[in-house]
């Protein structure tokens, strides 16, 4: 298994690398301004964190989760229609944590450096908020008293995981049969926007139903030229401040109001 596990890793890894070596060639030959040198390397820093922290602390959460587990009165299958489920209702729990994460202070606090890069490419998909692991994987023990074992929910949560990657690129245009369903990386590019009318927009992993449904939606549009990063860039490179910038002002709010 351990060895599967580790086979599937370097495969990915060894894809993710030559995407991005195939973005850069791409992005040196057009003469397009979709990297930076020093924005790569922090996010593969925030990349690299997000690895070690996810090994140092799987075992933990795994070992939570089982003993949470017993607790559930249902016990699901391992068949195809139960995964298909899980499927489904590990998105709709990831539409809502992703969009609590933009619409409440505290979690967008924590979710803010990944969205604070004002370039668009597959490094960004690594750059990976530093507390989120901690609040996403409590996000998803409903889960377990629904039946679903904690093997179930890794292996599904791991396909939204992977597909994260395809989203990050500005190379893969439009496509509509892939648009309608998929949040396509033209829809996850609104969703780094910071236009006035891509805010707060396409908070879908995989499928972009839920924001279909829930009103969030927003096409790119045409006409729109996209600027990526926050409305307030913060304009460093420095570790400490991406991650935490966004409770410095927390903090200066609340002290003035106390004044």
């Amino acid at each position: 298994m351990n060895n599967s596990v580790n086979f599937s890793f370097y495969i990915f890894l060894a894809i993710y690398i030559s995407s991005v070596a195939i973005e850069i060639f791409y992005n040196l030959r057009n003469k397009l301004n979709l990297y930076n040198l020093k924005d790569c390397l922090i996010n593969i820093f925030f990349g690299l964190v997000a690895v070690i922290s996810r090994v140092l602390t799987k075992g933990i959460w795994i070992a939570i989760w089982t003993y949470l587990y017993q607790f559930s009165t249902i016990k699901l299958p391992e068949t195809l229609t139960t995964y298909l489920i899980l499927f489904f209702l590990n998105e709709f729990v990831y539409y809502w944590f992703h969009r609590l994460s933009h619409e409440k202070r505290f979690l967008w606090a924590i979710h803010v450096n990944h969205h604070s890069s004002e370039f668009f490419n597959f490094t960004t998909a690594v750059r990976t908020p530093f507390f989120s692991l901690f609040l996403h994987n409590i996000f998803w023990i409903p889960l377990l008293f629904l039946g679903f074992s904690p093997t179930m929910i890794f292996s599904v949560e791991t396909i939204g995981f992977l597909f994260s990657f395809i989203q990050h690129t500005q190379i893969i245009k439009n496509f509509w049969i892939f648009d309608a369903i998929l949040n396509s990386p033209s829809h996850h590019r609104v969703h780094h926007s910071s236009n006035p009318e891509y805010i707060d927009k396409n908070y879908g992993n995989v499928l972009i139903i839920f924001d279909r449904l829930f009103g969030t939606f927003q096409e790119e549009l045409k006409e729109v030229q996209i600027k990526y990063g926050l409305p307030k860039n913060i304009k460093s490179y420095n570790p400490l401040i991406i991650i935490f910038h966004e409770w410095v002002e927390i903090f200066k709010e609340k002290n003035k109001n106390i004044q």
